[in-house]
């Protein structure tokens, strides 16, 4: 008797057999949850419905308190933000990304050595 296999299997079969299990057993969740009908509530959401409505209302006021409460004023902030930006040059970024030119250039300089520590006074 020989053991080996005389079918040969695709590099992707085994992710394919995963990844289809996984959705048989997602539509056989979803068509029981379908047929159960029982509905599971989040004990809090009162609380977290009115913590919203809470937060929503501030916002509101601080929007009218900068001046921002109508379309109108919004579209003119935006504008007058736009213009201010464009009217600034790009600056040069101080910013080093790590892989870049500039990393490598700076890791690749010699590091001056450190200072050596202060002798204890007696």
């Amino acid at each position: 008797m020989e053991s080996t296999p005389t079918a040969k299997t695709g590099k992707g079969a085994t992710f394919s057999f995963v990844l289809g299990t996984f959705a048989v057993f997602a539509v056989l969740m979803s068509v029981i949850q379908a047929f159960n009908g029982s509905k599971v509530e989040d004990p809090r959401a009162a609380d977290r419905l009115a913590f919203s409505a809470e937060i929503v209302k501030g916002q509101k006021e601080i929007m009218s308190k900068a001046g921002l409460d109508s379309a109108a004023k919004l579209k003119s902030a935006f504008e007058r933000t736009a213009v201010a930006l464009k009217s600034k040059s790009p600056a040069v970024s101080k910013m080093v990304i790590p892989g870049s030119p500039t990393q490598l250039k700076a890791t690749a300089a010699p590091v001056a050595p450190a200072a050596a520590p202060a002798a204890p006074t007696k």
